[in-house]
Parts: structure tokens; C-alpha cells; sequence
């Protein structure tokens, strides 16, 4: 499955699980309300671990239900099981709806702009057409809210394949890539038999803080002043199953009261020492690239005032959007807090 994100740690999922491993013993419970894609907490809970994940926005919250609480393929009884429900996805006809109009390439946006290249017109049309069925579905109590979740997980991974972006939605490239000319197809998930029990929650770390009762908390906020919210508006859009008014030339959603302070350099400094003074937990990991925000000098001061903090490092290939690598590695740090 692809999950085409910025910042996906999943490629340092080993040396994130080992490190906490030292520390928190298996069966402890752990949340990680940062979540993104999920990858964490789904690596978490294959070590042992009882997660609780959350997200501000509604797409990696439908990631984190698919991934956490389906720990077998859901029953899927109005079709005859999960491949069943694979199949019918497959047979929806397409739609010239709001994403054919919005985000497809024969589309005529709403504010007159010429057509935004973000898909080809058939996938926009094939994307108009499941995002309807599986709402008439959810609203008919037809699928239960757990299938409802990996539906829209299975759509977003196909979706994410045939987009014709470098990496992030803020905008589409000028011309239909190959990868986009491809017609949308639909992968059988494979689903995790985890120990420990999980939950899922939405809402921004500042909701949920104060009211994490768990072992320890792993936080991975943003590091790079791109805001998660306008960059990824189209999964958003396809997970909160809505039609917003798409807005400018790229067609972004309305995402500014999603806003994250920790992708604000004048602001990331306050984010981090309001969250750590709202949780109360015994142990604190945070996840931080060496292209933060905020100078290692600067978090550390702040981390410091909360508990004896040990600092991991590990390297990595730089990130671009295009799935090419920059010429040299960074250095991921794995903050320890052991909370006062």
C-alpha cells in the first residue's frame, strides 16, 4: 500500500520501536496523538503495546481505525465479506460530480479557473462516484462505522496512486503523469491480529492531552512549515466525505482553524511547552527532525524543564516530494523525557 506522505516514519519505524523498547516494557500502554498515517501506532501495537491514537484531521484518523481496530477483515455482511465489498467498489460507475468538476482534468472549477490536473477525468469521475455509494451506504446504517473506516482507507491508498502530484496536494503537476493515466484500482488490505487493545480518537494534541492516562505518549508533530491540512485537503475532503468550496488555483479546502502551531517557527517553541505542561504521563518520545523548526539547542532547553531528557539520533535520506532523494542524509532525533 502506498501512503505518499510527508514525514512518514515508517522507514524508521524499527529504530523508533527499539528505542521505546529499552524503556517501556511490552504491554504497557502508549498513545501517539500525532499520528499521521499510523504507522507508529500500528508498529507499536505488532511490538505489544496497548495504542491510543489520535488526529487532528479526519484522514489519518480513518488510517489509524483501519490499521488499529480491524484486527481481522470486518464481516462486510451486506456484501458477503471484505472481498465482496473489494469487488463492488471495483463495479461503481463513475460520476461527473465535485471532483470531476473540481479536480479532474476536463473539469470546469466552480471559480473559472481552467481545469485543475489533479487526476485524469475518468479517476475524477470513478472518485465521484465511490465517495457517493459508500456515504448513501454509512448514512443507510448498511455498514457499520468500523467497514464505513475501511472503505475510505482503501479509497485515500487508491486515490494517493493515481494522484498527479510531486508528493503533497498543494498543487498538481502541469502535465498527466503516467502513474495518473493509470486507472484507480483497489488492493485487499492486509489486516494486523494485534495484541493489546486500541482506540482511536480525533481531535488536536491539545483536546486530548490533559486527559491521556498511559504509560508513556510518543508525539510526532510537524518539523517543516508546511501545514498538513492544505497539503493533504483532498484526502481530508475525501475522508470528511463533504464538498467544500475549493478554493484559488490549487483547490484547497478551507484549512486555517486546522492550523498547527508547530509549523510556525514563532510559534513551534510555545506548541511544544503548552503540550508538555498539559500531559501527565511517566515518559514523554518525541520524534524531531535535525530540519525542525526549532534549533536542538532551543528544544532541548524547553524539554529540560520537564524531566532528565536523553536524546537518540539516527540517519536518514532527506525527503523531497518527488520521491527523489536530496544528496546527503539528515538526522532524526528521538527525544526521552523522563517526566518529573
Amino acid at each position: 500500500m502506498s501512503f505518499r506522505y510527508l514525514g512518514n516514519k515508517t522507514k524508521l519505524s524499527e529504530w523508533i520501536i527499539g528505542e521505546i523498547r529499552r524503556i517501556i516494557p511490552i504491554g504497557s500502554s502508549i498513545a501517539d496523538p500525532m499520528c499521521g498515517t499510523a504507522s507508529i501506532s500500528l508498529a507499536l501495537a505488532q511490538a505489544g503495546y496497548s495504542v491510543t491514537a489520535a488526529d487532528a484531521l479526519a484522514f489519518p484518523v480513518v488510517h489509524a481505525r483501519s490499521r488499529l481496530l480491524a484486527k481481522q477483515a470486518p464481516p462486510f455482511k451486506a456484501f458477503g465479506g471484505y472481498d465482496k465489498a473489494l469487488d463492488w467498489l471495483r463495479s461503481i460507475p463513475p460520476t461527473e460530480g465535485y471532483f470531476f468538476r473540481e479536480f479532474g482534468d476536463a473539469g470546469t472549477p466552480a471559480n473559472g479557473r481552467q481545469p485543475r490536473l489533479y487526476f485524469s477525468a475518468s479517476n475524477a469521475a470513478r472518485i465521484d462516484g465511490i465517495r457517493v455509494s459508500i456515504r448513501d451506504l454509512a448514512s443507510s446504517g448498511t455498514i457499520s462505522g468500523l467497514e464505513h473506516s475501511i472503505l475510505l482507507h482503501n479509497l485515500i491508498l487508491a486515490t494517493n496512486k493515481v494522484a498527479n502530484i510531486s508528493g503533497t496536494y498543494g498543487y498538481f503537476l502541469k502535465e498527466l503523469s503516467k502513474n495518473a493515466q493509470h486507472p484507480i484500482t483497489f488492493e485487499s488490505l492486509q489486516f494486523e491480529q494485534t495484541p493489546g487493545s486500541h482506540s482511536v480518537l480525533q481531535g488536536p494534541i491539545e483536546k486530548h492531552a490533559s486527559s491521556l492516562c498511559v504509560d508513556a505518549v510518543y508525539l510526532d508533530p510537524p518539523y517543516t512549515k508546511r501545514q498538513y491540512a492544505g497539503n493533504y485537503h483532498i484526502l481530508e475532503t475525501i475522508a470528511q466525505e463533504d464538498e467544500p468550496v475549493a478554493v484559488g488555483d490549487g483547490g484547497l479546502r478551507p484549512w486555517k482553524e486546522q492550523a498547527s502551531d508547530f509549523c510556525y517557527r514563532r510559534f513551534a517553541g510555545k506548541a511544544f511547552r503548552k503540550t508538555l505542561e498539559q500531559l501527565s504521563v511517566p515518559h514523554v518520545f518525541i520524534s524531531y527532525s535535525q530540519d525542525g523548526q526549532i534549533h536542538e539547542d532551543e528544544l532541548l532547553d524547553i524539554l529540560n524543564d520537564f524531566g532528565k531528557v536523553t536524546l537518540h539520533e539516527q540517519s536518514y535520506n532527506r525527503y523531497r516530494s518527488n520521491n527523489k532523494v536530496k544528496e546527503g542524509t539528515l538526522l532524526e532525533r528521538l527525544y526521552h523525557i523522563k517526566c518529573y
